[in-house]
């Protein structure tokens, strides 16, 4: 017996060395860099770390709950092996990492201690109110003087009087407590449901042969941020270049602030394969838009991973337990199941992670990255912060656009050569000329040839109209047919000091049915699609100058048939 306890010995003896030998440190350590892409982050930590010889365990707490632990990385400076790299989430260490939560959960403590305090007080003198009331009758066996009469009448109004008054400032003191106890519970519940989203920790494990100073550094990618592209288009005039100021609407909703970031914005996708890719045949389409490849920048957001459903039910169920415990004051068991019905007696109202609506872009497949030259901060609010990315001053061609059978106005364009250059994805465009603030376009790069056109809006210098010649235009019935002929004018005139080039389309229309037969009567200098009817009139105005364009078709149909010649549009109007 006692060989085997000794044996027992040898083997435990140099376990619990081993163990003690251990070193554990946690640290809590700033986001220094974030490199960003559209639906996601690459999050850096930079720190000292002080390590003894032999397994030293390092612990980064405050980290997003959102990380991915598939992507943690540990590299450092020095001689060390790193044996494992592993993910902990401790909901219940809010109150470490937050010192306010303290500072106001034994405020609350406080408050609820004065307000039930006030409970007893209240009750006390009720209670000896109900014996003032019950002893005010003054018959008896004894026959009492005046005087003993009105001593005590005056002992009953004024110790009633002074009972009421006190009730009557103890309950104003509860409501001023009441108030204050509700503001610090949801409070609390607020901080807690912050720190909940940054409960994660990450745990590094690292052998060295001596006692040494590394310099460590943390990496890893986390959903829940991104960014789009937002543009301000300016220009004076219609003979000078343009201003384009290329920016970043920036979003973090990781559970951790970003204070004096270095940023870094990218168009790569930070989820793609690790496999070798597969090229696929690669056709050319007539007519057709060429096919991108099927990759979607929405994605990252869109892969819901076990490991992050996981998460997000765990966050909100520690989100519903600070609810209970500071809203609710039920001190429910730390693993209750906050979502099962049988909780038929409180509502369910504790904070679920919210989320940030997502579009799907198509962009080049060669990725652009922006290096932010100053230092970025944003909080962990979901709100769309801007960055300003670059800005760039661009030779460009301008050139009028009118559609006057759908709008009588003029729209201007600036076509500008060599964009491709730019980096520029899809995103809307605040639209100024001449100093005044003209509407939003968008900026589209997905199909669009050498030349990017990019609208500057209405220009109401060149004036439209378009009427139609009734003169011309008739109705004559011959037979069992019906033709209707009609013929319409096109001025437009160049209130410009300058040149411009317009380009003006119209149409004629196409018969659907082999009873119908459309006859282009004229189209004057037009040229006309015959698949599609348009007709396109590319004219240049002096300034001052005016060109009258002209255009006719008949339609021709039998007599008794219903048939529309004309376009209508939908717009509202009053009912009375």
């Amino acid at each position: 017996m006692k060989k085997h306890f000794l044996n027992l010995l040898l083997v435990l003896f140099p376990l619990a060395i081993f163990a003690q030998s251990i070193q554990e440190q946690v640290l809590k350590t700033d986001i220094k860099k974030v490199k960003l892409f559209l639906t996601a982050g690459e999050m850096t930590h930079e720190t000292q770390v002080k390590l003894i010889k032999g397994r030293n365990k390092i612990i980064f707490s405050g980290i997003s709950a959102f990380a991915d632990p598939r992507t943690i990385q540990f590299t450092g400076s020095g001689s060390f092996r790193l044996v494992s790299i592993s993910t902990e989430m401790d909901f219940l260490a809010a109150e470490q990492w937050n010192p306010r939560i303290r500072v106001l959960a034994d405020s609350l403590e406080d408050l609820k201690d004065r307000h039930q305090m006030n409970v007893d007080l209240l009750s006390s003198y009720q209670a000896e109110l109900g014996i003032l009331n019950t002893n005010k009758d003054l018959k008896g066996k004894n026959t009492l003087t005046i005087d003993q009469i009105k001593a005590a009448g005056e002992y009953y109004r004024t110790r009633t009087f002074e009972i009421n008054k006190t009730i009557t400032k103890v309950r104003k003191e509860q409501e001023v407590l009441s108030s204050k106890i509700n503001d610090t519970r949801f409070q609390l519940t607020e901080l807690n449901y912050l720190e909940n989203q940054r409960s994660n920790q990450v745990i590094v494990l690292i052998d060295v042969d001596n006692s040494t100073d590394i310099s460590g550094t943390l990496k890893y990618l986390v959903s829940d941020c991104g960014w789009a592209a937002t543009y301000d288009l300016s220009a004076t005039d219609l003979n000078q270049p343009i201003n384009l100021k290329y920016k970043a609407q920036v979003y973090n909703n990781t559970g951790n602030d970003w204070k004096n970031v270095h940023l870094t914005l990218s168009t790569s996708d930070p989820l793609l394969s690790a496999a070798s890719p597969v090229l696929n045949p690669f056709y050319i389409r007539y007519g057709e838009q060429v096919e991108y490849s099927k990759k979607s920048y929405v994605q990252p957001m869109q892969q819901k991973t076990e490991y992050r459903t996981e998460i997000m039910n765990e966050i909100n169920m520690a989100n519903q337990r600070a609810y209970d415990n500071y809203v609710l004051d039920q001190k429910v068991s730390e693993n209750a199941d906050y979502f099962s019905s049988s909780r038929s007696g409180s509502k369910n109202e504790g904070k679920k992670v919210s989320t940030v609506a997502m579009k799907q872009i198509e962009i080049s497949d060669l990725n652009a990255e922006f290096v932010i030259a100053h230092p970025f901060s944003c909080p962990t609010d979901a709100k769309p912060y801007i960055v300003e990315i670059k800005e760039i001053n661009m030779p460009a061609t301008f050139t009028h656009v009118s559609v006057p059978k759908l709008d009588q106005g003029s729209f201007l364009l600036a076509n500008i050569v060599g964009w491709q250059d730019l980096d520029l994805i899809p995103g809307p465009t605040n639209v100024y000329f001449a100093g005044n603030y003209v509407g939003v376009s968008e900026i589209n790069t997905n199909n669009v040839d050498d030349t990017l056109s990019l609208s500057f809006g209405r220009d109401s210098k060149i004036q439209v109209l378009r009427k139609l010649k009734s003169e011309m235009s008739t109705k004559k019935i011959s037979g069992s047919t019906k033709k209707d002929t009609y013929f319409y004018d096109i001025q437009v005139r160049n209130n410009r000091t300058v040149p411009v080039k317009i380009n003006v389309f119209d149409q004629i229309p196409l018969s659907s049915s082999g009873e119908i037969t459309v006859t282009v009567e004229t189209i004057g200098t037009g040229k006309k699609n015959d698949l599609t009817g348009e007709v396109t009139y590319m004219i240049i105005l002096q300034p001052g100058e005016t060109a009258n364009l002209e255009i006719g078709y008949s339609v021709k149909y039998p007599k008794n048939a219903k048939v529309t010649t004309k376009t209508f549009r939908t717009i509202s109007c009053p009912s009375f």
